[in-house]
């Protein structure tokens, strides 16, 4: 018996197998999470959004929002300036007079033909040249003055003085409100008024104001939809996988340099047939059919004593006449009807590796009668790695034509589950049980792929069946 094996289970330091296993679950899963995270869109956002929750820039926008108020602001001292030269009646007067309908008259006769006209006339009649046209007049004839030019302009000059809307444009000057017009439009107090209504009635300056009034004005922040994205983001679980490895992978060493070859739970009711095959490898390389070796009990079925009942794979030694083949050296094959019927399955020929790590989760239950085998081994049968032989002898170990290498199992409780693997390759082979490490040799493995085999053999009569040989499940693993 190994003696670190008797000491791990003496001394309780075999951890159990269900915290093993849903430890080693966890952290794959984890490991899962955490390489599609690794370098998505989602995991760069939260990034930089941490960045950005945790720069200064976003603790002043936050103090900010929460502590600015209207009363005292910039917006409220502009709003103050503006009410008060709003509230100036020369203002107020201002902008009635500006849009009165007899200023757009004025403005209207100012620019027109008549006020033109009215002008130019006044101006020649007021003139000397007008005087010296009427000195220099010398009637011929019949004619007079009143028949001149001159004195036609005269007469107009004199009609439109009359008129309404020249009379209107001559007195409109002199009111106190055009006066007051005249004083308001072009000084720098209109214009700064002018420029703070237009300020004010912007879009940006209403929403601001509104901010600024808005008890609740941080939760409408950018700043603040950036931060409760973020913690949103950070509450989900594949975040927290993500914080948990961030510092360290270490954890993640072995599935970040492995691949997963092979993995069967046997929860489908039957043996999937894509993965194994109810016959030894050097049985179907030879004959093509299951056979005993001389000594053996049990005849080897072709699938029928092979079960998958809750999830468990089952290959049971049955007391029943079955009719086979034994081989004899140097005689051959030979029929021989056995009494006791088995089952036998290995992995197919696209699940076999020159290095790996297997693992599988396999029920502990030795009967001395028997010999429940799981083993590697190539297609020849000349090399073997036995990662449980349980039954006459309880062992681990490895066996060549040359070398034979077996370690004693003891202080493992019958009727359990228990962890088993062995990893090969680089001239190390290691097992382990529930994760610990029991056995490493150094020792160069054959340059030849291995394949998975388990049957049960039946070296006594047994006293008590059916047998089951049980596995949980089974994974095989590959260096990347």
């Amino acid at each position: 018996m190994s003696f670190k094996l008797f000491f791990l289970s003496t001394f309780k330091g075999l951890k159990n197998t269900p915290k093993v296993e849903n430890k080693r679950d966890a952290l794959f899963s984890d490991f899962q999470q955490y390489s599609e995270l690794k370098d998505s869109a989602d995991l760069k956002l939260y990034l930089e959004l941490e960045q950005y929750v945790s720069s200064n820039v976003f603790k002043k926008e936050r103090t900010d929002a929460q502590t600015l108020k209207f009363a005292g602001s910039p917006e409220s001292k502009l709003i103050a300036e503006f009410e008060k030269l709003d509230s100036d009646p020369k203002f107020k007067d201002f902008y009635v007079t500006k849009d009165s309908a007899d200023f757009q008259k004025y403005q209207q006769l100012e620019k027109g033909s008549l006020i033109k006209e009215f002008l130019e006339l006044r101006d020649y009649v007021q003139s000397k040249k007008y005087d010296a046209d009427k000195k220099a007049f010398k009637p011929k004839g019949d004619e007079t003055f009143e028949s001149t030019a001159a004195h036609k302009k005269f007469e107009r000059y004199q009609e439109l003085v009359k008129s309404a809307d020249v009379l209107f444009w001559t007195e409109f000057p002199n009111q106190k409100m055009y006066k007051n017009y005249k004083e308001i439009v072009n000084s720098p107090k209109r214009v700064r008024y002018e420029e703070l209504k237009k300020e004010i009635e912007s879009e940006a300056f209403v929403a601001r104001k509104e901010f600024l009034e808005d008890p609740n004005r941080w939760e409408k922040t950018e700043a603040y939809h950036k931060e409760k994205t973020y913690n949103e983001l950070k509450g989900q679980l594949r975040f927290q996988v993500y914080e948990k490895y961030r510092k360290d992978g270490a954890d993640f060493g072995f599935f970040e340099s492995h691949e997963l070859l092979l993995e069967d739970n046997f929860d489908e009711g039957k043996l999937d047939e894509t993965k194994w095959k109810p016959i030894s490898q050097f049985a179907e390389k030879s004959i093509g059919k299951n056979f005993s070796k001389a000594g053996d009990l049990q005849a080897y079925t072709n699938g029928e004593n092979i079960l998958q009942s809750g999830g468990v794979l089952q290959l049971t030694v049955k007391k029943e006449q079955v009719d086979s083949l034994v081989w004899n050296f140097p005689v051959g094959f030979t029929p021989v009807s056995f009494d006791y019927s088995s089952g036998i399955i290995s992995s197919k020929q696209s699940f076999q590796l020159k290095s790996g790590v297997l693992e599988a989760k396999i029920k502990y239950q030795p009967n001395k009668q028997l010999v429940d085998l799981f083993c590697l081994s190539d297609d020849q049968n000349k090399f073997r790695l036995n990662l449980l032989e349980a039954g006459t002898v309880c062992r681990f170990g490895l066996n060549q034509a040359d070398t034979a290498k077996f370690e004693s199992l003891g202080g493992l409780s019958a009727g359990q589950f228990y962890i088993f693997s062995v990893e090969w390759g680089q001239g190390q082979i290691q097992w382990k049980i529930n994760n610990h490490v029991i056995y490493s040799v150094q020792q160069s493995v054959p340059d030849a792929p291995l394949r998975i085999n388990m049957s049960s053999i039946v070296v006594e009569h047994p006293q008590q069946l059916p047998h089951q040989f049980e596995v949980d499940w089974i994974r095989l693993y590959k260096k990347k």
